[in-house]
């Protein structure tokens, strides 16, 4: 017998001119229930040997490449390093309200591994350390200071990728600051600096001072925001370390600022870790005044590169 919920269900789909209308006439739970119940007639389809093979094809399942204990050396590197410097080290669910990546972020949705109940597979940790930082501070109310988390997560993209090497889930060490303008651009400068000096502290455990470069890209032309980033890196900048680069049409994912440290191979710059200044928590809290920094650092590839990490696992 089909359950009353369904029955209703069943109702409004008869009256649906196309499936792309379809969350036109449900509700969320409505929507949601219709899924679990097609999920569940689909499961009852599927045979041992399709269920094998489908381990065998789906790239979303297979596991890693990166050697167990060399990632794990790493993220716990990266963890105590963020602690000593004061972030609240935390573990994240595997999955995030639906739309957290695109409501705020500018994300395709196909990009991101959708599920039901209202939920999606976790495809950039610093989404949810965002969403975390707005909690807190609306539950907190004002006089807060400075909210910062880090956090080991691994990353599922929808998206395919060209190159073997990159795969659908991967570990990425995530640093995300909030909190209030302060003025004369210092909440945006200070840590710019911090987070900029933290990952460059990580890589350069695996990494020598000569196989990386920093590059600072500038999206603000104010004269106030140079000269308060002259002051934090003085004669570093454009010597050969540090690069600061104005852009001419940045893209609206980061705000005014934005670093990348890249790791010189040969005749190539691996994008290693990127950070910036994002508006999420000013548009979560309706708050023009909120300021969030986030940064993040690819430890697959940090694993994958680094001969001295390598040579640090003894078997």
């Amino acid at each position: 017998m089909m359950h009353p919920v369904l029955k209703k269900i069943d109702k409004k789909l008869a009256q649906i001119p196309s499936i792309s209308a379809i969350t036109d006439y449900l509700t969320g739970s409505e929507l949601n229930s219709f899924l679990l119940e097609i999920f569940q007639a689909r499961t009852k389809k599927i045979t041992h040997t399709e269920l094998l093979r489908q381990f065998d094809e789906n790239r979303f399942v297979q596991p890693a490449t990166v050697d167990t204990i060399q990632i794990k050396k790493l993220e716990l590197k990266g963890l105590e390093l963020a602690e000593e410097a004061g972030f609240s080290v935390v573990t994240l669910s595997p999955l995030v309200p639906l739309g957290s990546c695109s409501v705020v972020g500018k994300v395709d949705q196909n990009n991101v591994v959708s599920a039901t109940r209202g939920t999606e597979i976790v495809s950039d940790a610093t989404n949810v350390l965002a969403l975390k930082i707005a909690a807190e501070t609306k539950k907190r109310g004002k006089g807060l200071n400075l909210l910062q988390y880090a956090t080991v997560h691994r990353h599922v993209r929808g998206q395919a990728f060209d190159n073997p090497a990159f795969s659908a889930h991967f570990s990425v060490f995530c640093l995300a600051t909030g909190g209030l303008d302060t003025g004369d651009f210092a909440f945006e400068s200070e840590q710019l600096v911090d987070h900029l000096e933290w990952h460059y502290q990580l890589l350069s455990e695996y990494f020598s001072d000569e196989q990386l470069l920093i590059k600072i890209f500038l999206k603000n032309r104010d004269s106030r925001f140079k000269s308060r980033l002259a002051e934090k890196f003085g004669e570093e900048i454009n010597n050969g370390k540090v690069e600061c680069i104005e852009e001419e049409n940045p893209n609206d994912y980061y705000q005014q600022v934005q670093f990348k440290i890249y790791l010189r191979k040969q005749d190539q710059l691996i994008d290693m870790a990127d950070g910036g200044l994002v508006d999420w928590t000013q548009k979560l809290l309706s708050n023009r005044k909120q300021r969030l920094f986030i940064s993040g650092t690819g430890l697959e590839l940090v694993a994958k590169l680094s001969e001295k990490l390598k040579n640090s696992v003894d078997r």
